[in-house]
C-alpha cells in the first residue's frame, strides 16, 4: 500500500519551508524514524525522518522548493498493513524533525557561502532597523570592582556575567518609563512585556534569549536562566529560537577580547546595550594620584523617536549606579 508522507509542523516559525536535499532516492528503503530530507526554515536547518517504513517511490518536492505545513513532499510504499505512525499535528515535531546546525561550506572559495534563512533573516530585520530608525550612541564607562568581587565570590556557582547587566537594566529600566514602550505609529504604548533579553550567537546564527521579571531576581537566578536558555538553545530547542519580544538587549563582546562596540538596535526594541572587556584603567583620585581601576565599557544605542539623548544619559548612568553598587 502506498503512503503520504505530509510535511510535518516544525513548530519553529509561521515562514514558508524550503527543501535543503533529499536524503535517499526514490527506489531506496528507508526505515522509520530514519531522515528522510532535511529543510531550512528562517530560524533552523533540520532533518525530517520518516514516519513510516517502506520503499521511497516519489518524491513530490524538488530540491530549492517552498512547501508548507502539511503538503504532501514524498509517496512512500509500505509493506501489508503497516500503519505508520502519524506526525505530530501541532506544536514540537518531537521525534520526526531534529535541529542541525548548517555544516560548514568546504568549497566557500569557488561558490561563496550561502546564508541560511535564519541569517538572511536577521540581516534583513538589522538592515530595516538602520534605515528607518534613527539610532543615536552613548558611550560610558563602569568601576567592575563589585561585580568582580561578587562572582569570585560565589565562584562555585559559576555565574553567567551577562546576569548582572541583565539585573542592572532591569533595575535602572523601572525608572525609566519611556524604555517600557515601543513606537506604535505616533504615539508610545506599552511594550507588553518586562522581559531583558541577552543576544546569544549560535552557530554563527543570532539569537536573543528572554529573562522575563528579572528586577525581582538573584544575580544566581538569572544566571541559571540564561544558561538554561542556552542549553536549550544548542540543544535544538526550537520554542527558544522563535522571536520573542523584549524591552531591550544586552549584547556582550567583551569575552572576545572587544573594548567597545556599537550595537543595532533589535526592533520593535528602544534600545540595546552593548558590553564590552573590562580592562586595568589608570584613574585619577581624588588627591590627585593615579590608582588602578577594572573599568569595563557600555554603549547604548537608542531610537531617537522614543527618547532624548538627555533621557537615554540618565538611564546609562542609573545603569552604572546599579552596576557599582552590586
Amino acid at each position: 500500500m502506498q503512503f503520504q508522507m505530509k510535511m510535518p509542523d516544525l513548530a519553529t516559525t509561521d515562514s514558508a519551508i524550503r527543501i535543503v536535499r533529499w536524503m535517499i532516492e526514490p527506489g531506496q528503503h528507508i526505515a522509520r524514524g530514519e531522515p528522510l530530507l532535511e529543510v531550512e526554515t528562517d530560524k533552523a536547518t533540520m532533518e525530517v525522518e520518516s514516519v513510516a517504513s517502506g520503499v521511497l517511490c516519489e518524491v513530490r518536492c524538488e530540491v530549492g522548493a517552498s512547501v508548507a505545513v502539511g503538503d504532501v513532499i514524498a509517496v512512500l510504499e509500505v509493506a501489508g498493513e503497516t500503519r505508520p505512525a502519524a506526525a505530530p499535528a501541532s506544536g514540537p515535531v518531537g521525534m520526526f524533525a531534529r535541529n542541525r546546525a548548517a555544516a560548514g561550506v568546504t568549497q566557500a572559495a569557488v561558490v561563496g557561502i550561502p546564508l541560511s534563512l535564519a541569517q538572511r533573516t536577521a540581516a534583513q530585520r538589522l538592515q530595516t532597523s538602520k534605515q528607518t530608525i534613527p539610532h543615536f550612541y552613548l558611550q560610558t564607562s563602569f568601576n567592575a570592582a563589585a561585580i568582580i568581587a561578587r562572582r569570585q565570590a560565589a565562584e562555585e556557582r559559576h555565574l553567567v556575567w551577562d546576569a548582572f547587566f541583565v539585573l542592572a537594566v532591569a533595575k535602572a529600566i523601572s525608572r525609566a518609563d519611556r524604555f517600557r514602550c515601543r513606537l506604535d505609529g505616533e504615539r508610545l504604548v506599552p511594550a507588553g512585556t518586562d522581559a531583558i533579553g541577552v543576544a546569544v550567537d549560535s552557530d554563527e546564527e543570532l539569537f536573543v534569549i528572554p529573562v522575563p521579571s528579572p528586577a525581582g531576581k538573584t544575580v544566581a537566578e538569572i544566571s541559571d536562566e540564561i544558561r538554561r536558555g542556552v542549553e536549550c538553545l544548542r540543544g535544538g530547542d526550537q520554542g527558544i529560537r522563535r522571536t520573542q519580544p523584549a524591552l531591550i538587549t544586552v549584547t556582550n563582546l567583551g569575552m572576545c577580547n572587544v573594548e567597545r562596540f556599537v550595537p543595532i538596535i533589535n526592533p520593535p526594541e528602544a534600545a540595546i546595550l552593548g558590553v564590552g572587556k573590562v580592562l586595568l584603567t589608570p584613574v585619577a583620585q581624588a588627591n590627585g594620584e593615579l590608582g588602578v581601576q577594572h573599568r569595563g565599557t557600555l554603549t547604548l544605542s537608542v531610537d531617537h523617536r522614543i527618547a532624548s539623548g538627555k533621557y537615554a544619559a540618565a538611564f546609562l548612568e542609573a545603569i552604572v549606579t546599579e552596576l557599582e553598587a552590586m
